[in-house]
Formats: structure tokens, sequence, C-alpha cells
């Protein structure tokens, strides 16, 4: 099985084909342009300069189309972009087309339009399955209308991403893990996880400023996400990306809420720290060697070595070093007991 990602080429449509302005987005915060509806020439001036970058290492080519409601677009414009797209198919540069869009504009039509261009993936905002979170959002549509577009989808062939957010107005921790539960039932071919933030410009933003909303803590924000995807790997579903991606314009409109850089990076390291943390109580040595594949190391030692010092003060009596092992494919402990007894 090829497990090579996919080289994507992004078009943004900021705000295009949204019929409703959920509370926490402002995509101009995140794409940094104001232009919703870019015109045929720029989207293949973009297609040809992506081309240009070496791509041969990835399974395959998608032109994607982000940051809009692709569905709720006007029916020509949308039709342009799938033709526009579709001869760059029929001209093997690219492989195939993804988009992601609104549940509650999955429809039959929609899909009947769809049936003609070489589309391959299908994300959804679904956000949250739970309805009073979804009212609080403004989102406009109800779990009801995920779980309609989720089997829409999956019955004409299509892969299918569920993105959700993290600490949405209304949300407690048990009402995000049924959120999760729900998404796993549906078993999507992969997930994103957003943690919600408070962008400038925003209906949020207000909200924020009034006291009515109170965002997730950054550690809040990176255990859920840890949690969540356990439960996700635990069922074989891959989670594909976890916080928002770091560019220029989302930090200088950030107001508050759970942004790091390195979002992912920092749930995975708390995850390997709990597994880390597990084998060595179950140690009975002062001297502690831990091995981890390469790939696994700075997620095991942590931002600024945030993991190594938390397990050294943890453990003030043992000895722990952690060293690279490129023969093994899993974290494991190494005890030296006899030094232990002869100390």
């Amino acid at each position: 099985m090829n497990t090579l990602k996919p080289f994507i080429i992004p078009i943004f449509l900021p705000q295009a084909g949204c019929s409703h302005k959920c509370v926490f987005c402002d995509q101009y915060a995140i794409t940094g342009s104001r232009k919703a509806r870019p015109d045929l020439q720029s989207v293949t001036e973009t297609i040809h300069t992506f081309l240009t970058y070496n791509h041969r290492k990835h399974s395959e080519v998608q032109l994607s189309f982000y940051g809009g409601n692709f569905l709720g677009l006007p029916e020509n414009y949308l039709i342009q972009l799938l033709e526009l797209a579709q001869s760059f198919v029929n001209q093997k540069q690219i492989d195939s087309i993804r988009f992601s869009t609104r549940p509650d504009t999955v429809t039959q039509n929609q899909l009947q339009l769809l049936k003609n261009y070489a589309i391959k993936t299908v994300e959804l905002g679904v956000q949250s399955m739970d309805d009073h979170v979804l009212l609080l959002s403004q989102r406009g549509h109800k779990a009801i209308d995920s779980c309609r577009a989720t089997e829409c989808l999956k019955d004409s062939g299509y892969q299918i991403g569920h993105q959700l957010m993290i600490g949405l107005p209304g949300e407690t921790e048990d009402s995000f893990y049924q959120s999760v539960t729900q998404v796993i039932r549906m078993r999507p071919d992969f997930v994103r996880l957003y943690p919600a933030v408070v962008l400038k410009g925003s209906l949020l933003a207000d909200e924020y400023t009034s006291g009515r909303y109170h965002p997730l803590s950054l550690e809040k924000a990176v255990t859920l996400a840890k949690k969540s995807w356990i439960l996700f790997h635990s069922h074989k579903i891959p989670v594909i990306r976890m916080g928002l991606h770091s560019q220029k314009d989302i930090e200088k409109n950030i107001l508050a809420g759970p942004f790091h850089p390195a979002f992912g990076h920092m749930v995975h390291s708390e995850r390997m720290f709990d597994r880390v943390t597990e084998k060595i109580n179950r140690s009975h040595s002062n001297e502690i060697t831990i091995l981890a594949n390469p790939e696994d190391m700075s997620p095991l030692i942590g931002i600024q070595q945030s993991n190594l010092k938390k397990l050294r003060s943890q453990f003030p009596k043992k000895r722990i070093q952690i060293v690279s092992d490129p023969g093994i494919k899993d974290i494991c402990i190494l005890e030296n007991l006899k030094k232990n007894k002869g100390g």
C-alpha cells in the first residue's frame, strides 16, 4: 500500500459560498485575503506555480479548494472551477480534486453535478455533533446533517474527512467526547482537529471581550486533543492535522485561545510522556535508558526538552537518558538492574 501523502495544491476561497457567518470564523484573519472569489486566471497561475515545485516524492497531486463552502458556491462559478481543475486532470498534471464544504450543502443534486469530475476527497466541516453547540456557534445546520452528508458521500464512493473543533461555545468536555464518539461511528477516512481560537473581527471576539465566552487554556486543549487522538487511533481513523497552520496572518489576528505553532507536536509530546511515565512506573531500576526511533525523538524529548525535564523531576531518584535507535519501531525501556543492586 502506498502511504505517501498527496502533494496538495491549495486554492483558498475565503468565506465564498458561506450563507452563515459562524461565531469563530474570520477567513480574512486565516488567509490574509479579502478577495472572496479568485478569478480563473489567478487559480490557473497558482496551479502552474505549484506544479513547478518538486512533487515527485508524493503519491499523487491533488488540487484542493479550501476556506469556503465549496458546494455553496454559485453553480456557474462552481462548474467553472471544476472544469478548470478537470482540464489539468485530463492533461495528467494533477491526479484528483479535493474540497471542503458544509454538511448541509451535500445534496443529491450537487452530487449529480460532481459525477463528471475527478473528485476523490471531500472534507466536511462537522465542527461538533452537539446541536446546542452548533446553535451557539451559529453554524446553521444540525448534527443529523453531518450524518446524512457522510452517508451520501460514502454511497458515492468519495474519501471523506471530518473537521472537528475543540472548545466551541457551550461545549463541555463530555459533549466534545460524545462528538468524537459519534464521528467514530460514522467512520470517516480521516479527521482534522482544530482548537477554537478567538480571531479579531469574528463574532466570538465580541463574546470574549464581553466575558460571555472563555476559551480553553492551551494545556486543556492539548489534553483534549491527545485523548481524542488516542480514541481515533484505536479505531484506525487517522488524525491528519491538529491545530491551525502557523502563519503570520493568523498569529497577528488571534485575540485569545489555545494557539501554538507546534500544537500537534505538543499533543504527541504529551502522549509520549504518558506512555514513558507508565513504563518507568513499572520499572524497579534507578538506571533508565529510553530507546526511541529517530522519528519519535523530538516529541519524546519535548519542546525545549520539556518532557525530559518533567521525567527527571517526577522521578528524582532515577537516572534517565533518552537514546535514538533506528532499529526499533516503538519506544522501549532498558533497565540496568545490576547497577541498581550494587548501588
